[in-house]
């Protein structure tokens, strides 16, 4: 496997996988408007492209042979928490490992890059997360990590509110 930083000629495939990863892990929630609705804005090639493309974001690839399998995105936290500094702290904001490729520590390994990132970025910060209330498998890693849960917010999915955890890992 290869960890790679995302390059434009990587977007349709990381476009696909974060398509692929969010409908494996969420698609059965939502009606398919809502579904659709979300995918097209938030996973778009030329959405993923202005992303990629945003010196403020950190995001890995990962790649089994010619398969994208796994992506992270980090970045100023943007997380509707009053103890949330977008300036100083940061954010995990997707890490999504293709099913495929779970249970192999895949999951683990990018939630450290991540951390790392965030920690050398924003040296002595606080680390943020929001993560679905129901994702116990995701819960229990960032849990492992040293996050808390400290807050909740609703994430929308088209007209779909999900209930969301807030989590934060104190320096």
């Amino acid at each position: 496997m290869r960890i790679l930083p995302v390059e434009p000629h990587h977007i349709p495939a990381l476009s696909q996988l974060a398509v692929d990863t969010f409908v494996e892990t969420f698609g059965h929630l939502y009606p398919p408007e809502d579904l659709s609705a979300f995918l097209q804005k938030s996973y778009a090639p030329a959405q993923v492209a202005r992303e990629t493309r945003d010196p403020a974001q950190f995001w890995r690839v990962v790649f089994e042979g010619d398969n994208a399998v796994a992506y992270l995105q980090c970045g100023p936290v943007g997380l509707p928490h009053p103890d949330a500094h977008p300036t100083t702290e940061g954010e995990l904001k997707r890490l999504y490992v293709h099913s495929s490729q779970q249970g192999k520590g895949l999951g683990k390994m990018l939630l450290t890059i991540a951390m790392d990132w965030m920690t050398e970025t924003y040296p002595g910060q606080a680390q943020w997360i929001g993560v679905w209330n129901e994702n116990r498998k995701a819960q229990a890693l960032y849990q492992s990590q040293g996050f808390e849960k400290v807050g909740e917010y609703q994430f929308p999915v088209g007209q779909t509110l999900d209930d969301e955890f807030i989590l934060r890992r104190r320096p």
